[in-house]
């Protein structure tokens, strides 16, 4: 820190006297302390009223009207409890404290009211009494006077409007007295007693601000070790009203202007005083609200100067007492050549420990700061966000430190591609590159067509020869976004559309992207609101055997029924429901409702109920799902069929076999859907888990239509392996009569599709002929191709 606060000056007279604001924030906690002070003299101040109340009150009561003098007693004695009661109020009840806290403004009227109160007995009773009793009278009053001018002397206006009311009454007391003293004591005795308000506030004042500075000193020493901001340059400080108090030198320096120059501007002004920062930095945008919402904010980095140079800025508020807000306090300093390249806490706070990229942080700095500059006509700015392919089956086949030395040799090969501080690792395999010299869209795609190849060629790491590829998704600014939050939502958009169309390509940002991520919001609030509401259902499609057309299972299906958007189609909601994460509950839904419909059955055919990679990792979770809901549907094991596809082996996982074992080892039917358009793993089928294989759709269809051998050849050996293992085979997508018989001939022993009936809700029990939206002929008896 190259230095601190000059010496506050001493505070002026009309400062003093509540007759001008308060300068600074210091200012602002001596005013509040001379208040504080005030009110804690209040319940002296009245046992002294009182006590001299009943003096007079004895004077008088001998001479005049006891009626009024008991009046003007109970009333001065009743206006004293009730300010004793408020003082109490304020004391022990914050909340009211903060609502109406004690100011100058509340303090004056009672006052002035009590002030009046003394007034009263020397204009209306004091020629009544006998000389004696106006001694005692004017002694009293003047004593008053006396000791307010210093126990009311922390807010001037106060103890001089009392010292007044009180002096002069006691002047036109002395008036039957002495008339000749008059016009020498009265403007000595004025003098005096103000001189003695202003003297004691000005030594109360000035001890008060002597005691805050050291108390700032030590929250100085405290806020630089609570932001660990010992190395900071600037110190700042706002008033209540959000504008600038103080600044050190060198602060103004950094800004082009003088400490003097900055006191009163307001700091949104100074922060951002063309408003274009804010639009564009989240740092910008974070610390107003910091601001407005009376929040600390530590190490927040913004823009200034136009984008040239990046402050580092912390603070915290001045709270009061019963929460009232004084001002702010913070430190800063500048960070524009720190933070991209040097050895200190801000350049590591920017910068990926394993690779040396800039990381999370630096990108959107460097996008924030690539905004601004093509805001004002300097470069221009896009955004690619890069994502391997296939990393993740490196790291779960061979661990994660062949993962971080992969990640590693893709920063090198991107810095040689893209060199510069614009390459940057967002986390996980996910790379980002801010591009600011003004490429067109013919240049951004060359350029994500040479990354791309680039970072698809063969690694070797260690010992192992590795293949991973790269998608890519560009956003471009302004079209794609004029911010931050914008251009990067943008380039995700891009990339999810890019990885959707296949991986391994690239795509630039369309508006239809946002639009269709709009749609699948809402969609996906829409899916929330249907689990509470009960508006998803199941629908059951046959399964068959071959010979007979006997129903031996049902495939339990989601479907979703909308008040409004009517029957939404599973292709449209199912994958809203894994990005959302909600694969498991919807999943262990299906699984409860489907064993319970299921129980309910007429006949004793199998459920078949589809379970998710993402549930077979939850491990035993899953595996107690299944046991509760047999448990309390009272549904055989042996009538439930779980499915699982081939992908699930793709990571050689050992708990997902371990799951697939527990579950065996309760009862229930294993089942390999899509066999053989996957990654067909035999030693799956091997290790006896699965008692079934469902062959996908497009390979029947296609063996059904004559000159299709390749086809017929991949399910005759389908066939011959299952009977080699002893498994049962279903046929899916049996639409025709040929394909049934296709199928049955070739040996499959079930078949399932439309041709047997389309998903169904409720499932119906009876016979076949029933169930089926269409006459289906019945194949004659042919025996199982060999």
């Amino acid at each position: 820190m190259s230095e601190g606060f000059a010496p506050p000056p001493r505070i002026p007279l009309l400062q003093l006297c509540f007759l001008a604001p308060p300068a600074d924030c210091r200012a602002h906690r001596v005013r509040q302390g001379q208040i504080d002070a005030f009110v804690r003299m209040v319940p002296l101040t009245i046992i002294v009223n009182v006590f001299a109340a009943l003096i007079l009150a004895a004077c008088l009561w001998r001479d005049v009207p006891k009626a009024e003098v008991a009046i003007w007693f109970s009333t001065l004695l009743f206006f004293c409890l009730a300010r004793w009661a408020r003082v109490a109020r304020l004391k022990h009840d914050p909340s009211y404290a903060l609502r109406k806290p004690a100011t100058i403004r509340t303090i004056l009227p009672p006052i002035a009211f009590l002030s009046i109160l003394w007034v009263l007995p020397s204009v209306f009773w004091f020629q009544q009494i006998p000389v004696y009793d106006q001694l005692i009278t004017v002694v009293v009053l003047f004593g008053m006077a006396s000791g307010a001018s210093v126990t009311l002397s922390t807010v001037p206006p106060a103890a001089l409007c009392y010292v007044a009311a009180v002096a002069v009454a006691g002047f036109v007391s002395m008036t039957s007295l002495d008339p000749v003293a008059i016009p020498l004591l009265l403007p000595l005795f004025a003098a005096l007693l103000t001189y003695a308000v202003l003297w004691n506030a000005a030594q109360f004042a000035g001890h008060l601000s002597a005691t805050i500075e050291l108390q700032e000193k030590a929250e100085l020493i405290t806020l630089l070790r609570e932001f660990d901001a010992s190395g900071s340059e600037w110190l700042w400080e706002l008033g209540p009203d959000l504008t600038i108090s103080r600044v050190s030198n060198d602060f103004a320096d950094a800004l082009g202007t003088s400490a003097e120059a900055l006191v009163g501007v307001s700091a949104f002004q100074l922060l951002d005083p063309h408003g274009r920062i804010a639009p564009v930095s989240a740092g910008m945008r974070s610390i107003i609200e910091a601001l407005r919402g009376s929040r600390s904010f530590r190490d927040v980095a913004v823009p200034a100067l136009g984008g040239r140079a990046w402050f580092s800025l912390s603070g915290k508020p001045v709270i009061g007492d019963h929460g009232r807000l004084l001002g702010w306090r913070g430190v800063g300093s500048d960070i524009t050549a720190t933070r991209l390249t040097g050895h200190d806490s801000v350049t590591a706070a920017r910068h990926d420990l394993m690779t040396g990229l800039a990381n999370r942080l630096l990108i959107r700095e460097l996008l924030e700061e690539a905004l601004l500059r093509r805001h004002v006509g300097h470069g221009g700015c896009a955004l690619m966000l890069v994502d391997l392919d296939r990393f993740k089956l490196v790291n779960d086949t061979l661990g994660h430190e062949i993962g971080d030395e992969l990640l590693c040799e893709v920063a090198r090969r991107l810095e040689r591609v893209a060199p510069g501080p614009r390459v940057g690792r967002l986390g996980g395999d996910e790379f980002a590159l801010v591009l600011t010299l003004g490429h067109s869209r013919a240049d951004l795609a060359r350029l994500a067509e040479e990354i791309i190849r680039v970072l698809s060629a063969p690694y070797r790491i260690g010992a192992a020869d590795l293949n991973i590829g790269a998608t890519i998704g560009i956003a471009v600014a302004p079209t794609d976004g004029v911010t931050q939050e914008e251009l990067t939502r943008s380039a995700d958009l891009a990339l999810y559309s890019a990885k959707d169309a296949g991986r391994g390509g690239f795509h630039f940002f369309a508006a239809w992207m946002a639009e269709q991520a709009a749609a699948n919001r809402a969609l996906e609030s829409d899916l929330r609101s249907a689990l509470k509401s009960g508006e998803l259902s199941l629908a059951y499609q046959p399964i068959v055997n071959s010979q007979t057309h006997q129903v031996i299972a049902r495939e339990a299906l989601l479907r979703w029924n909308h008040p409004t958007r009517g029957d939404v189609p599973p292709d449209l909601f199912v994958p809203v429901i894994e990005d959302a994460g909600l694969i498991g509950q919807v999943g262990n839904w299906v699984l409860r409702e489907a064993c319970r419909e299921a129980a309910g059955w007429e006949d004793e055919a199998r459920v078949a109920v589809n379970v998710s990679s993402a549930q077979l990792a939850a491990g035993s979770v899953l595996v107690g799902h299944v046991i509760h809901a047999l448990g309390t549907s009272g549904l055989s094991a042996q009538r439930l069929e779980l499915e699982v596809t081939e992908s699930i082996f793709l990571a050689d996982d050992s708990t997902t076999r371990a799951t697939l074992e527990q579950l065996r080892a309760v009862g229930v039917r294993l089942v390999l859907d899509d066999f053989g358009m996957g990654y067909s793993n035999f030693n799956c089928l091997v290790s006896g888990a699965f008692t079934k294989v469902k062959i996908d759709r497009s390979f029947t269809a296609a063996a059904a239509r004559p000159g299709r051998p390749p086809e017929r050849a991949i399910i005759e050996s389908i066939l011959t392996l299952a009977r080699g293992l002893r498994l049962e085979v279903t046929a899916e997508g049996i639409e025709t009569a040929e394909q049934a018989e296709q199928m049955t001939l070739l040996g499959c022993g079930q078949l399932q599709g439309f041709l047997f009936g389309r998903p169904a809700i409720p499932p119906a029990p009876a016979p076949l002929d029933r169930v089926a939206t269409r006459p289906v002929p019945l194949l004659p008896h042919r025996p199982r191709a060999a």
